[in-house]
């Protein structure tokens, strides 16, 4: 069915409320639990590891189950309608922490993290299964996807911008860059996050409440459990999806590296202090409308998989180039404007790709997703973009995880936030952070090499489902 600018706007607010957790979690939450809360960075990236092994069970249950329930609302809605207050709640005692050891502290880091990604996946993976259907055109779910994405890093780096500025700002009680280390400001942020999630992701599940109607049916047929684990065993070893799942898998892991690791490298290998980091943030909501302006445009006419090498080589190049120029002398010296500004723009450019990445990504998906149904006859798009949720997961899990090992290895101090590393330190990191993100990106894209959907392939797939129904 055609998509429209209502289709549009809910997926743009549910890309709102994963910006609002991802900027957390990704950005701030090793942080918290370590620099704030005195939680050992291994073991808080431990939990975080832990809870993948969650994720990996129960996104693709809920993926299929979704695909198969029968219900007055459709497959997808009763899971919206049900995530909406857990995952707010959930997200707000992530951050309200009470006072506990240092094994308590693990334990509710890990309960948390496991609540809030179970919740969140009974809204995301049914809501994104709901792109395949609403936009059947090569073009037109890539611009849902790009929606949905552009929302979630502009909306994410608004919230970044509030944290360094309000929340987390420097006070009395918290001078010279220690208001990073303020807990009632980690704790007021959650509450009002908690808000903005239930209102956005009531909103983007009200709105897609009118396609219900027009949406496919669940299958009559009522298989066993061992039918339903085997066909789901067959679509999981389709190549084309294996392939983009690695790809993902890879890159995500790459992204949430990066984005861990960006409030350490940020003040302690380049420099930067607190106004220049807000300004770096600044420059963030530019790169989500640029990736929305430019997507269509790199888009229009060409095949997907050329466009997703091409990004994915140069967003390797950014992230890691200047890492490894300023090792050797080559980059602007520590301190000086023009260091700033070049890392500025390549900031831009570093969002700007990750979100046309994401886009692609998502929307790649849904081809695979048709073309499953072409030689299946069944309908698999929970189980099938569960995967896309999983990545997601792993670029805050893992990501999170490695970050905490990489600072464990390069010996960061734990009471370092305010003062300076020793040049070793800083150096150590500096290797570890850009070969660590060398090694996922390659991965991601050798692996993406073997992708074989095209632009003609796909629509082939729609004459044959069209002509089918």
């Amino acid at each position: 069915m055609p998509s429209n600018n209502r289709a549009r706007l809910a997926f743009a607010s549910s890309g709102i409320a994963q910006g609002l957790i991802n900027n957390g979690i990704s950005y701030f939450l090793l942080l918290y639990y370590s620099q704030v809360l005195g939680l050992e960075s291994a073991l808080a990236g431990l939990a975080l590891m832990i809870a993948l092994v969650f994720d990996a069970v129960s996104d693709p249950l809920i993926g299929q189950w979704s695909d198969r329930l029968h219900h007055r609302l459709g497959r997808r809605h009763p899971f919206l309608y049900v995530s909406i207050v857990p995952v707010s709640i959930s997200y707000y005692l992530l951050w309200a922490a009470p006072e506990l050891s240092q094994t308590g502290l693990f334990i509710y880091l890990l309960i948390m993290v496991v609540l809030l990604r179970i919740s969140l996946t009974a809204h995301v993976v049914p809501f994104n299964a709901l792109l395949p259907e609403l936009a059947t055109d090569y073009e037109e779910r890539t611009m849902l996807m790009n929606s949905s994405y552009s929302a979630m890093w502009f909306f994410m780096t608004i919230m970044g911008i509030a944290m360094y500025s309000y929340w987390l700002a420097d006070s009395p009680e918290y001078q010279d860059g220690l208001g990073i280390l303020r807990k009632e400001g980690y704790i007021d942020a959650a509450f009002i996050t908690a808000i903005l999630i239930f209102i956005t992701l009531s909103y983007s599940t009200q709105v897609t409440r009118k396609y219900i109607p027009k949406l496919c049916l669940p299958p009559t047929q009522v298989d066993s459990v061992a039918v339903m684990i085997k066909q789901a065993g067959v679509t999981l070893k389709d190549k084309n999806f294996a392939v983009i799942a690695l790809s993902g898998i890879f890159h995500a892991c790459a992204v949430g590296i990066a984005s861990a690791l960006w409030v350490y490298m940020q003040p302690y290998y380049w420099g930067f202090d607190s106004d220049q980091i807000s300004l770096m943030l600044v420059g963030n909501l530019f790169s989500a409308l640029l990736a929305f302006a430019l997507l269509p445009l790199l888009m229009r006419g060409r095949d997907k998989k050329p466009i997703l090498i091409a990004t994915s080589v140069v967003a390797l190049s950014i992230n890691c180039l200047p890492v490894f120029l300023s090792l050797y002398g080559l980059f602007p010296a520590v301190g000086t404007q023009l260091l700033f500004y070049t890392m500025f723009v390549m900031g831009v450019f570093q969002v700007t790709l990750l979100v046309i990445t994401s886009s692609l990504t998502g929307s790649v998906l849904a081809d695979v997703v048709d073309a499953r149904s072409v030689h299946t006859g069944r309908r698999e798009e929970g189980l099938l973009f569960s995967v896309q949720s999983f990545m997601g997961k792993v670029a805050t899990g893992m990501g999170v995880s490695m970050a905490g090992m990489i600072l464990t290895l390069v010996a960061f101090p734990a009471d370092s936030l305010g003062t300076e590393l020793g040049a070793d330190v800083a150096s150590n990191l500096g290797w570890l952070y850009a070969s660590t993100l060398v090694f996922f990106f390659m991965l991601s894209i050798l692996t993406l090499l073997l992708f074989s959907l095209d632009r003609a392939a796909h629509e082939k797939n729609i004459t044959l489902l069209e002509d089918a129904a």
